[in-house]
């Protein structure tokens, strides 16, 4: 699997805002999840508190990290990024935004490729 945040069968990398599709169906996809793979592709976007601060997110919401998670700053000091929920709707909609501004590519509602 790709080094990134993983949305639905893509992934934006964590080291840019291209979408890139990971070449399997939601079936993998979810197989990879159950089976454990997500602990190891999550693990350099954790920093010291994080179970603590996701626990209190609903399931409609996710965090807003700036600066971005794909930013060179935000690579550096992870624990020193600001963080606030936000809806999910919000979270994906700057993502969206973030690839037709930085790459041109619109890789529609829930990065659909």
């Amino acid at each position: 699997m790709p080094t990134g945040l993983l949305l639905s069968a893509g992934v934006i990398l964590k080291r840019s805002v291209s979408w890139e599709a990971l070449g399997a169906g939601h079936s993998a996809w979810l197989s990879w999840i159950l089976s454990g793979g997500h602990q190891e592709f999550y693990e350099s976007l954790r920093w010291d508190g994080w179970r603590a601060e996701v626990s209190m997110l609903n399931g409609r919401q996710g965090l807003s990290f700036f600066p971005p998670l794909w930013s060179a700053e935000a690579r550096q000091n992870l624990s020193a990024t600001s963080r606030r929920a936000v809806s999910m709707a919000e979270l994906l909609a700057l993502s969206r935004d973030s690839c037709r501004q930085f790459d041109g590519t619109d890789p529609g509602f829930l990065g659909a490729v």
